[in-house]
């Protein structure tokens, strides 16, 4: 490893620490370390689709059309559907905490870790999901609860030969530390963002989820 890599990932390791980071330090952050890191798969995975975005071929673009499947198969089986994040926060931690390591940097705690998924949500708004022809059939979405915040796909569905619809899933998770929003009904339905680009900044060492108006 070079002294200049080094020094970048010190730079950004201090703003994780002192709590000074935003969407944009996590974006930098991962590509920095997506290289080194491809035996960690969450972190090499999600770096990727940060890169590359639409045009993003991996893991998650395969995850993503699973659970497509999973919806598509209700009614034609009796087994049922049960829809996890693609990574989950165990997952992220140690693969956050791993790569940190392998710089001689002390890991995340469980509350940075949770900032980070944040903003990485937040990075990965708006992302089309397209199918092997590049049609889009879809988009990932940022979703807030009063309890959670979310990365929500929207993907068009094939329920037989004549008639599709759309189903609707969470693809990564974080808890909403952030914003006291009012609940919509008793299940804690997220506000979807399907017209709207959030923003995760920094304020005075605390992050703050921005909608416009």
């Amino acid at each position: 490893m070079d002294t200049k890599k080094q020094s970048l990932m010190n730079y950004y390791y201090e703003k994780f620490i002192n709590n000074t980071f935003d969407e944009k330090d996590v974006s930098a952050f991962l590509l920095l370390i997506r290289y080194p890191s491809k035996e960690i798969r969450c972190i090499n995975e999600l770096a990727d689709f940060v890169a590359h975005r639409d045009q993003h071929n991996g893991y998650i673009k395969d995850y993503l059309f699973e659970t497509r499947k999973k919806f598509e198969s209700i009614g034609k089986t009796k087994s049922a559907i049960r829809i996890e994040d693609v990574f989950s926060f165990k997952e992220l931690k140690n693969g956050i905490n791993k790569a940190l390591a392998d710089y001689q940097l002390a890991g995340l705690a469980n509350e940075k870790i949770n900032d980070f998924v944040t903003c990485l949500i937040s990075i990965l708004q708006q992302v089309k999901i397209t199918d092997e022809n590049e049609r889009e059939i879809g988009k990932l979405f940022f979703a807030l609860s009063n309890k959670q915040i979310i990365l929500m796909a929207e993907i068009e569905v094939s329920q037989n030969l004549f008639k599709k619809t759309n189903a609707v899933f969470p693809v990564l998770t974080a808890n909403n530390s952030y914003m006291d929003i009012k609940k919509q009904d008793r299940y804690d339905t997220p506000y979807l963002f399907a017209d709207k680009v959030i923003e995760v900044s920094n304020q005075e060492g605390k992050l703050e989820i921005i909608i416009p108006d």
